[in-house]
């Protein structure tokens, strides 16, 4: 039995040019009986790189061992674009836990998951995500499958960063969610760039993170008139939210 399906997916997840916390995902299922078919990781492999052949053509395609509740073993896909390995898919054998959960018992095989922006971004060789939601006529009307994308001006960043101390069990996805809330599309990328802990500074139960926001539009420059409000609320609601002492 085949299934294939499609839609938006809502999930917690890092800020940067490559990933939103809202996609469209295409998603494929093959499963049979145990005692009647044999369906293995190469099996799903096999089907994924005539996937990707059929998409992008004669380019090279990877795939590596990754960690997915439903799945297992699981395998992430990557295709090789302009000189960069860029993610494309997850995949795996379905676990028999998960099919169990459907009244499916006795049964085996494999799912996937492509990212439908991901693939867009792919063929028209878009350097941020955020540019498939752009209102500039100049980026909109080169939106075009398999039409490669001309950079707009660049316009400049404004960097801020954030200090603080908080809770070992602090989780980052859940803060990027809060970073996404308050500066939306003008939020470009979120760095990790120190994490450390000091017991007799801190406590045994604590930690100390340091982020770079960076701020950038698509469409306009940016001024510290815009972007401070909106840090200083990040200020505010870091400490509110996960109870963070600012340093």
């Amino acid at each position: 039995m085949g299934v294939l399906c499609y839609g938006k997916v809502y999930r917690k997840d890092e800020i940067d040019s490559k990933h939103m916390n809202v996609f469209h995902q295409f998603g494929g299922l093959y499963i049979g009986p145990d005692d009647k078919i044999k369906i293995t990781p190469d099996d799903l492999k096999n089907t994924l790189s005539e996937i990707a052949k059929s998409i992008f053509g004669n380019v090279n395609f990877r795939f590596y061992e990754h960690n997915f509740p439903y799945t297992d073993p699981s395998f992430e896909m990557e295709a090789e674009i302009n000189g960069q390995w860029m993610e494309m898919l997850g995949s795996g054998m379905a676990r028999k836990s998960v099919l169990a959960n459907f009244g499916l018992t006795g049964y085996h095989g494999w799912a996937f998951g492509f990212g439908l922006e991901r693939l867009a971004m792919a063929s028209m060789d878009l350097p941020d995500i955020r540019l498939l939601w752009s209102e500039d006529e100049r980026v909109k009307k080169q939106l075009k499958l398999g039409q490669k994308f001309r950079e707009v001006s660049k316009y400049p960043p404004i960097t801020r960063d954030i200090s603080f101390v908080v809770k070992k069990d602090f989780v980052p996805n859940n803060y990027f969610d809060l970073i996404r809330d308050l500066g939306g599309d003008l939020v470009e990328e979120v760095k990790l760039l120190d994490h450390y802990d000091d017991p007799r500074k801190f406590g045994d139960d604590k930690t100390s993170y340091t982020y770079r926001i960076i701020y950038r539009s698509n469409e306009r420059t940016l001024t510290t008139e815009e972007t401070d409000p909106i840090q200083n609320k990040i200020y505010r609601e870091t400490a509110k939210q996960f109870g963070a002492e600012i340093r």
